[in-house]
C-alpha cells in the first residue's frame, strides 16, 4: 500500500502516538489488515493515516491561500475554512473504512470462485491425495483470484515452514475474511481429526456450495432485473417524455433554438453517459466476474495482432469503406453534383457509424454463438469421456468414442482433438489448444483445473466430471439470465416503435399544423405568441435522439441478456437502420 522508507518515516514521526495504543487493539487490527489484503502492520497503517490527514490540510490551506492572496474574495475566505475540512474529512473515511471495503471485496471474490475450487479438489481427493497436496495444487493455479491467495498462505506454511496441516488450515480460518471458506476450512479439519473420508466431505461441500452458489446468482439475476427496469424508466422512458415535451414546447413562446439546443445536448452527450453508467452497472455484477479470466497473461503488439487477426481485418475494412465514401462525396460535391452540407454530413456520421459496429459487432456475435454453443454440448462430452474412462479406456480410446458421437458444432473440436492425439500430442497441450481457441473464461478454467488433476494423478473419471458439473452449473446461470432478461429486451424494443410511431403521428398532424401557420406568418394566436422552428433544424434534432436511442437501447438491452455487447449491436444496427428509413421517408 506505500514504500517502506514512507512507512519508516511516518513510524519515527509519531512514536510517542504509536506506543500508546494497547497491545490487544494492535493484536485485533493486525489481524484486519490481513483480512483485508494489506501487508503492512497496525502501527505502520495509524501512521501512514495521521501523516496524510496533516498533510492534506497543510496542503489545501497552502494552496487556497495562495489562491486568496491572488484572487482575494469572500470566496476564497470561505475555501480556506471548508476545503480543508472537507479534504481531512474525505481522507479520515478513506483511511477509515478503507480495511472494511477490502475485507467484504476480498470475502465476495473469494465466495464466488469457492464452490468451483472445491469441486476440482474433490476429483483429487478421491485417489486419495492428502490436503497439504491439494492445497499446494490449488495455490499454483491461477483462477480464483482471492482464492488462490489464501491458499498460497495454507501451502507456504505446510511446505516452507512445516507447520502440519491442521495448524496451518486453523492459522487460515483466522485471516480469511469469508466466512463461507472458513466453514469449508473447519469442516476439513473435523474430516481429519475424525479420520472420516476427505473425499465424502468435499462431495457434500461441492453439492452444498453449489447449490447455495446457483441461489446467490438468482439473486444477482433479480438485482440485474430491477437495473433493467431502472434503465427502462431512465433511459427509456423519461427521455421520450422529455423529447416530446421540449419539440411541442419549441414553438411556443421563448426560443425554439433554445430546445432544439437542449434537445441536441442530452441527445449526444447526456444519453451516451446513461448508457455508459448502467453498462458499468451490469458489469459489476458477479454474472459478469464468473465470465473474467484472471490469469490471462498480457499480450504483446505482435500476439495481440495475430490472435484478433480476422476482427482487425473487418475493422479496416469499415474504416477503408468509410474514408472511400467520404472522399467520393467530397468529390462529388466539389464538382457540382450533390451538396455535401452540414445536414448531409450528419447522414454520413449516421450511416458511418452503422458501417463501423455492424461487420465487427455481427462477426462477434457469430462467434459467440458458436463458442456459446460448444460450450453447452461440452459437459455432455466431458460426462461421456469421464464414463469411457471409468470403464478402464485411455483418454485417446474415450475421445476416439466421442469422436463418434453428435454434439454439433463441438464435433469438429473432438474430432481435432483426437486427430492431435494420434499424432502423439501431449493430452496437456490438446485441451490448452482447445482452449485458446475457444477464449472462454469457464473453459479456460476447467482445462488447467483437467491439466493440473491429471498431472497430479487424481481420479481421472472424477476429473472430467467434476469439469462437466462446473460448465454445467455456468450454463444454468446463463439460461435463467437469457430467460430473466429477454422480457426487458422485448420492452426496450417496444418502447422504441412507440416513440418512433409517437413521432411519426406528431410529424404528420402537431408539427405540419405548426408549419402551416408559420408559412401563413403567423406570429400570435387566441393571445399565444409562436416560434419560428426551422423544419430542418427539428428533423435532425429529433433524428440524433432517436439514432443515439437506437445504438444505445439496442447495446444495452443485448448486453443485459447476455454479457456481450456484440448481441446488442445486432439490434443496435437494425434499429439506426429503421430510424434513417423512417427519417427519411416519412419527414
Amino acid at each position: 500500500m506505500t514504500s517502506q522508507a514512507y512507512s519508516d518515516f511516518t513510524q519515527r514521526l509519531f512514536k510517542k502516538t504509536l506506543s500508546k495504543i494497547p497491545e490487544e487493539e494492535l493484536v485485533e487490527r493486525n489481524l484486519e489488515l490481513e483480512k483485508a489484503g494489506i501487508l503492512i502492520d497496525y502501527t505502520q497503517y495509524y501512521a501512514t493515516t495521521l501523516f496524510s490527514l496533516i498533510f492534506g490540510c497543510i496542503a489545501t490551506v497552502s494552496i487556497v491561500g495562495v489562491l486568496y492572496y491572488l484572487l482575494p474574495s469572500f470566496l476564497t475566505i470561505l475555501l480556506i475554512l471548508l476545503l480543508p475540512v472537507l479534504v481531512v474529512t474525505c481522507l479520515g473515511v478513506y483511511f477509515l473504512y478503507l480495511p472494511t471495503y477490502r475485507i467484504k471485496k476480498r470475502a465476495y471474490q473469494i465466495d464466488l470462485f469457492l464452490p468451483y475450487a472445491i469441486n476440482f479438489i474433490n476429483s483429487m481427493a478421491v485417489a486419495g491425495i492428502s490436503p497439504s497436496e491439494i492445497f499446494t495444487t490449488l495455490a499454483s493455479i491461477s483462477l480464483y483470484g482471492e482464492l488462490q491467495v489464501e491458499t498460497k498462505k495454507i501451502a507456504k506454511e505446510i511446505n516452507v515452514m512445516n507447520v502440519d496441516s491442521v495448524t496451518a488450515l486453523k492459522h487460515a480460518i483466522e485471516t480469511s475474511p469469508s466466512k463461507k471458506f472458513q466453514d469449508f476450512l473447519q469442516g476439513i479439519i473435523g474430516t481429519i481429526q475424525s479420520g472420516s473420508e476427505l473425499y465424502i466431505y468435499l462431495q457434500n461441500a461441492v453439492d452444498k456450495l453449489m447449490d447455495d452458489d446457483f441461489v446467490e446468482r438468482k439473486k444477482d439475476l433479480d438485482l440485474l432485473g430491477i437495473i433493467a427496469e431502472i434503465f427502462v424508466v431512465c433511459a427509456i422512458a423519461f427521455p421520450i417524455f422529455l423529447v416530446i415535451i421540449l419539440t411541442v414546447f419549441g414553438f411556443f413562446g421563448g426560443s425554439s433554438v433554445s430546445s432544439n439546443a437542449i434537445l441536441i445536448i442530452f441527445s449526444l452527450l447526456i444519453m451516451p453517459l446513461i448508457y455508459a453508467g448502467f453498462y458499468f452497472m451490469v458489469r459489476s455484477t458477479s454474472l459478469e466476474d464468473l465470465n473474467r479470466i484472471y490469469s490471462k497473461k498480457q499480450l504483446t503488439v505482435r500476439e495481440y495482432l495475430k490472435e484478433n487477426k480476422i476482427p482487425l481485418i473487418i475493422l479496416f475494412i469499415s474504416l477503408d469503406i468509410i474514408v472511400l465514401l467520404y472522399a467520393s462525396l467530397t468529390m462529388l460535391d466539389y464538382f457540382g453534383y450533390i451538396q455535401f452540407t452540414f445536414y448531409p454530413k450528419i447522414d454520413f456520421v449516421f450511416i458511418a457509424t452503422l458501417i463501423l459496429i455492424g461487420p465487427i459487432g455481427v462477426y462477434n456475435y457469430l462467434q459467440g454463438q458458436k463458442k456459446k454453443q460448444i460450450q453447452y454440448r461440452l459437459p455432455n462430452f466431458l460426462i461421456e469421456v469421464s464414463d469411457s474412462l471409468s470403464t478402464g479406456a485411455t483418454i485417446f480410446d474415450s475421445i476416439k468414442v466421442a469422436s463418434k458421437s453428435h454434439y454439433g458444432r463441438l464435433s469438429s473440436e473432438i474430432k481435432k482433438m483426437k486427430s492431435q492425439l494420434s499424432w502423439n500430442i501431449s493430452v496437456k497441450d490438446i485441451l490448452m489448444d482447445f482452449a485458446e481457441r475457444m477464449k472462454s473464461a469457464i473453459v479456460h478454467r476447467i482445462v488447467i483445473s483437467l491439466n493440473k488433476g491429471l498431472v497430479m494423478g487424481g481420479n481421472t473419471p472424477k476429473i472430467f466430471r467434476a469439469a462437466a458439473l462446473e460448465v454445467g452449473q455456468v450454463n444454468r446461470l446463463e439460461n435463467q439470465r437469457k430467460a430473466s432478461m429477454s422480457i426487458y429486451t422485448v420492452v426496450i424494443l417496444v418502447c422504441f416503435f412507440v416513440f418512433l410511431a409517437i413521432i411519426i403521428i406528431m410529424n404528420l398532424t402537431i408539427f405540419q399544423s405548426f408549419f402551416e401557420l408559420q408559412g401563413k406568418q403567423v406570429g400570435r394566436m387566441a393571445g399565444i405568441m409562436f416560434n419560428t422552428v426551422d423544419p430542418i433544424e427539428l428533423k435532425y434534432s429529433l433524428f440524433s435522439f432517436v439514432f443515439v436511442q437506437s445504438i444505445g437501447a439496442g447495446m444495452l438491452s443485448g448486453f443485459m441478456m447476455d454479457g456481450r455487447l456484440s448481441s446488442g449491436i445486432r439490434y443496435s444496427c437494425v434499429l439506426g437502420i429503421i430510424s434513417i428509413l423512417i427519417f427519411k421517408l416519412m419527414f
